[in-house]
């Protein structure tokens, strides 16, 4: 039972130190129980079970709000989740075993954060609880992710994980102490002197309009026609529009009018928000909407491209954000990073039967399509970055060549939970990870402003129909992050399959 308990442990912690629920010092001790289980387990099933059984209760606690959109979603992203954390602490344990303490050690601090970039990177895709992640609530002390991004975040608390272990494990001594504090402290110190010195030279500022028009996802979004909620979406934007208003802000999947690509100037959508910027000359529209592309070549279609009924054509669908601009230009973003199980069916030769269990987002099924040929919106003096609900999790997505990051979401698909908590919260670390502001519209949960230190300038409250206008800056600086992405993910698959080499071929010597 005592092995029991330890994985209990390190599942509570985990779980009760993430934003939204606990409080994030609980991570700098939560693999400690599971360490110590580690060295009592005799056999690999063993660590799996235990490791299994609180990296399940971490996903369950942390994600039980995706039930409320799919029972069998949420239940496979727990197994799966679960299952991916259990093997990188399995690897740990062989590796551990056949060499010594001091890589093993080592190895589980790389494996895991190995695991984190795989899960940025595959179909099945869930970067939700990346250990980097727990800072959000409080970035005062990370600002140096703007040379880290969150995997550098994971990587400092694992490595404090596993030095209290070996000091509570009697390992210790003057010189693993000092080096204990140091990372511990110095990390925060340098964060704090950053936050209170660092002064980014400001391009510009423009004024911002941003609406949240709270429509519920259940009951009234795709059931109220689109030409009513159009009208409310507008209604509420004029409550804060002048003539100074540069950039208006709506929510994904804002516009539920079937769009076509080929024909958007003829969508009475768009023709609505046209006569909207006749009364606003400076006004430029960024909303989200559902598109549709026809591809009338064979040639040109996609792994997602569906057939015409009745017709030799062939189209795609995407979660698109439109960008109407104060001349007569539309830019279309297709959204890319999609939602496993709910946008795109992963694997789709082996789950495609599965397909009747993705959740039904507005009456659209199967996998959409994610081909783009924008990356950002640009006006004079703007270039914005458009993020879509689950792309803002991915934190080398933001900035590049762009001044101001937009992500606009619908997370009232989680209903009052931590989820469109947490989703909020996290947008504060790709603020700092890409030093840019950001403007965020939800169409039910948390919109806001937040500055280029992670700070919330103005933020709205759950269950609200509301807009409002905020005077954002605009940054041009490149972080080392935004330039270089996730290197610190790549530089652990390298080392872990460096281990993993060298314990293949001690493995192999001993044998002999």
């Amino acid at each position: 039972m005592r092995k029991f308990y330890l994985a209990l442990a390190s599942g509570l912690l985990l779980s009760f130190s993430w934003p939204s629920i606990g409080y994030f010092p609980f991570i700098f001790f939560a693999f400690i129980p599971l360490l110590i289980a580690e060295r009592e387990c005799v056999s690999g099933k063993q660590i799996f079970a235990y490791s299994f059984f609180s990296f399940f209760l971490f996903n369950l606690i942390t994600t039980y709000w995706i039930y409320h959109a799919t029972l069998f979603g949420a239940v496979a992203a727990f197994v799966i989740n679960a299952s991916l954390m259990s093997i990188a602490f399995l690897l740990f344990h062989k590796v551990r075993r056949i060499t010594s303490d001091k890589i093993g050690y080592m190895f589980f601090v790389f494996i895991w954060i190995s695991m984190e970039y795989l899960h940025l990177n595959w179909q099945l895709s869930w970067p939700w609880l990346t250990i980097g992640n727990v800072f959000a609530d409080f970035h005062l002390i990370v600002q140096w992710y703007e040379y880290t991004g969150f995997l550098g975040g994971s990587f400092w608390v694992l490595l404090l994980n596993i030095l209290f272990f070996l000091i509570i494990q009697g390992k210790y001594n003057k010189h693993l102490i000092m080096v204990l504090i140091s990372v511990f402290i110095l990390p925060i110190i340098t964060s704090i002197i950053m936050y209170f010195n660092n002064e980014f030279i400001r391009k510009d500022t423009i004024n911002v309009v941003i609406v949240q028009p709270n429509i519920d996802p259940y009951n009234e979004k795709f059931r109220v026609n689109f030409e009513d909620q159009l009208d409310q979406f507008i209604s509420l934007a004029k409550n804060n529009l002048n003539e100074s208003t540069q950039l208006l802000l709506g929510p994904e999947t804002a516009l539920l009018e079937n769009i076509w690509e080929g024909k958007i100037n003829n969508s009475y959508s768009i023709k609505a928000l046209r006569d909207l910027q006749s009364d606003f000359p400076n006004l430029n529209i960024l909303i989200g909407a559902t598109t549709y592309k026809l591809i009338t070549s064979i040639d040109d279609r996609t792994e997602t491209s569906r057939k015409m009924l009745n017709y030799d054509y062939f189209y795609d669908i995407y979660n698109s954000a439109i960008f109407i601009h104060d001349s007569t230009d539309i830019d279309v973003y297709h959204k890319t990073k999609l939602v496993p199980g709910v946008e795109k069916m992963p694997f789709p030769k082996l789950l495609d039967p599965l397909v009747k269990f993705a959740v039904d987002l507005g009456g659209i099924a199967g996998s959409l399509g994610k081909d783009n040929l924008n990356n950002t919106f640009s006006t004079s003096n703007t270039v914005i970055r458009p993020l879509i609900c689950y792309e803002s999790v991915y934190g080398d997505l933001g900035g590049g060549k762009s001044n101001l990051i937009s992500i606009i979401t619908n997370d009232g698909w989680w209903k009052n939970t931590a989820g469109y908590k947490q989703h909020f919260s996290y947008a504060s670390l790709r603020a700092i990870e890409n030093r840019r502001w950001i403007v965020r519209s939800a169409n039910t949960g948390i919109s806001g402003v937040i500055n280029e230190k992670g700070d919330v300038i103005r933020k709205t409250d759950w269950n609200q129909a509301v807009s409002f206008e905020e005077q954002v800056s605009l940054f041009n600086v490149n972080t080392f992050y935004n330039i270089y992405g996730d290197y610190i993910g790549r530089i652990a698959v390298f080392i872990s399959l460096l281990l993993i080499a060298i314990s293949f071929t001690k493995n192999k010597i001993s044998v002999k």
